[in-house]
């Protein structure tokens, strides 16, 4: 079958916009961004949420938005941790300013493990965005973003 201008013109944008869907990705870090190497046999986060609560082990009302003097939860679901590991989470206020640091420390025999953490914010936390930043034996995983509001 003999190719018309159509055809070719056709298969032409389709290479042009897949070189440019290519070229234009890039990694990020942050705001639930980023990893340590996703999909590879590395610890790594598989699911991860801000929520209002954690009931049986899992995230409620997941939200990124919370009034000053609600507690918002960084709820995580890790894959490819097995043995002993430390999570440290600085909560970082929209100051740049680490506020509360929190640490957790589990052991993993199948190298899946849930971890939740929480932040109690006063009627002095200020409004703005803030970011949870997540490690894993001292090694940045990734980050959320979420936003205290005032009442």
């Amino acid at each position: 079958m003999k190719a018309t201008p159509y055809t070719k013109s056709f298969v032409l944008v389709v290479l042009v916009l897949a070189l440019f869907a290519l070229s234009s990705c890039e990694k990020t870090e942050g705001e639930g961004g980023g990893g340590l190497d996703p999909g590879s046999s590395q610890a790594d986060i598989f699911e991860g949420y801000i929520c209002s609560d954690v009931f049986d082990g899992k995230p409620r009302g997941i939200d990124n938005s919370f009034f000053v003097d609600e507690t918002a939860y960084l709820w995580l679901s890790w894959i490819n941790v097995p043995g002993k590991h430390e999570v440290k989470i600085l909560w970082v206020d929209p100051d740049d300013d680490v506020v509360e640091t929190s640490r957790q420390t589990f052991t993993s025999e199948s190298g899946n493990q849930i971890t939740f953490f929480f932040l109690d914010t006063s009627s002095s936390a200020p409004p703005g965005k803030w970011i949870a930043e997540i490690y894993l034996d001292e090694k940045f995983v990734r980050s959320y973003g979420f936003w205290i509001l005032a009442q």
